[in-house]
C-alpha cells in the first residue's frame, strides 16, 4: 500500500513525530486530496497535550486548517460551483462537505478559514451556540425577518485570535450593530476595526476594568457573548447582564468560578462549550460552505494573515505548539507549506 508522510500525535502530552500512514482510497462520496498548506492553530495543542477530541483514536495525524488538490474523487460534487479551483483539503481526510476555492485566492487563504472560520461560526449562529439565525442571502423567513441585528450587540473575547478574527467577521456579515472586541488594542486593534469591530477593549487591562468599559457601553443589556481562547470562562459570564439571561459560547472547554459572581446574574446565565464542526450540523453547514466562496471573492471574508514554515519538520511544529501552550501566541497563524 503507497504511504504518505505526516506529523501525527502517538501519545498525549509528548511531542507529535514525523511518520508514515497509508494512503486510503476514497470510497463513495468522498475525494483524496494531496496537501499542500496546513494552517496550525491553538486545537492542534491541545490535540497534542489534552488528547481533545482523538481519545481511543490515536496515531493521529494533525491538521485541521488545511488546503490541496484533488488527486481522487468518487463522484463529482452534486452541483457546479463556478470557476473554481479543485476543492482543498488535507490528504487521506474523508468529508462530506468540502468547498473550493475561488481563482482570485490562494491556498494559503483557503487554509486560514477552515477551523478558524467555521468554529465561530458555529458559536454564534448554530443550534448549539448562540443559536441566531444567520441571515443567509438566499433566504427569508420568519425568525430572520424577526431578529433586528443592528439593534444587537455581542462580545468577542479573544478577538486577537485567528477564531476571534473570523467572530468578528461573521458578526459583521450578520449585521450586528455593535461589535464589541476584547483583545491586544496595539497590536491587533486596527484589524479588528477593519473586520468590523466598532470597540476595542485592551485585553491587558484588569478583568474589572474590561468589564467596567463593556458596562459603560451597553450598561446591563449585554446577552450575548463568544470567547475565543479562554479556559476560565468567569469573565465572559460577568459581562453579560444580571437582569437578562445571557450566553457564553466557547470553543475551549473550562469552567466559571461562580462564587466569584456573588449572586450578580439574577436572571441566570448560559455557558455553552461548542464543537464547531461542519459536520455536526449538515444542513448548517451546506449553506455556510455554498455562500463562504462569495462572500470571499466579495471581500467580505478576508484571510488574517500568515508566516510560513516550508516542510514537514516536527521540531519547528512543535515549537509553534509550545508557544500557543505557553501562552505566546504568534502573531499570524502559521503555515506549513509542504
Amino acid at each position: 500500500m503507497a504511504t504518505m508522510d505526516a506529523l501525527m500525535v502517538e501519545a498525549v502530552g509528548q511531542p507529535i513525530v514525523k511518520g508514515k500512514r497509508p494512503i486510503p482510497t476514497p470510497s463513495e462520496g468522498e475525494i483524496l486530496v494531496k496537501v499542500t498548506v496546513v494552517g496550525l492553530n491553538p486545537y492542534d495543542f491541545r490535540v497534542r497535550d489534552w488528547g481533545l477530541y482523538v481519545e481511543g483514536r490515536l496515531p493521529v495525524v494533525l491538521g485541521n486548517d488545511i488546503a490541496g488538490t484533488v488527486e481522487k474523487l468518487d463522484q463529482l460534487p452534486e452541483k457546479p460551483l463556478g470557476p473554481m479551483r479543485p476543492a482543498r483539503i488535507l490528504p487521506a481526510r474523508r468529508l462530506q462537505l468540502r468547498q473550493k476555492i475561488p481563482e482570485n485566492l490562494t491556498d494559503d487563504d483557503g487554509a486560514s478559514l477552515v477551523c478558524n472560520m467555521v468554529a465561530p461560526f458555529w458559536a454564534i449562529f448554530g443550534a448549539h451556540g448562540l443559536g441566531l439565525p444567520f441571515p443567509f442571502p438566499s433566504e427569508e423567513d420568519a425568525a430572520q425577518a424577526a431578529f433586528d441585528y443592528s439593534s444587537q450587540t455581542i462580545l468577542i473575547l479573544g478577538a486577537g485570535s485567528n477564531c476571534g478574527k473570523y467572530g468578528v467577521q461573521a458578526s459583521a456579515l450578520a449585521g450586528f450593530g455593535t461589535i464589541i472586541a476584547v483583545a491586544d488594542a496595539r497590536r491587533n486593534g486596527s484589524d479588528l476595526r477593519s473586520y468590523g469591530a466598532t470597540h476595542i477593549i485592551d485585553r491587558h487591562a484588569a478583568d474589572d476594568d474590561v468589564a467596567a468599559q463593556i458596562r459603560s457601553l451597553v450598561g446591563d443589556e449585554l446577552v450575548y457573548a463568544f470567547d475565543a481562547v479562554n479556559v476560565d470562562h468567569t469573565l465572559g459570564v460577568r459581562c453579560l447582564s444580571n437582569t437578562k439571561r445571557g450566553t457564553l459560547a466557547c470553543i475551549v472547554p473550562g469552567k466559571v468560578d461562580e462564587a466569584s459572581l456573588a449572586g450578580a446574574k439574577k436572571a441566570g446565565f448560559d455557558d455553552k462549550f461548542i464543537q464547531g464542526q461542519s459536520s455536526n450540523q449538515p444542513q448548517l453547514g451546506r449553506k455556510f460552505w455554498d455562500w463562504l466562496p462569495v462572500w470571499m471573492r466579495e471581500g467580505r471574508v478576508r484571510s488574517t494573515g500568515w508566516t510560513v514554515l516550508e516542510g514537514l519538520d516536527p521540531v519547528k511544529v512543535n515549537a509553534v505548539l509550545d508557544a500557543y501552550r505557553d501562552n505566546r501566541w504568534p502573531e499570524k497563524q502559521v503555515h506549513v507549506h509542504l
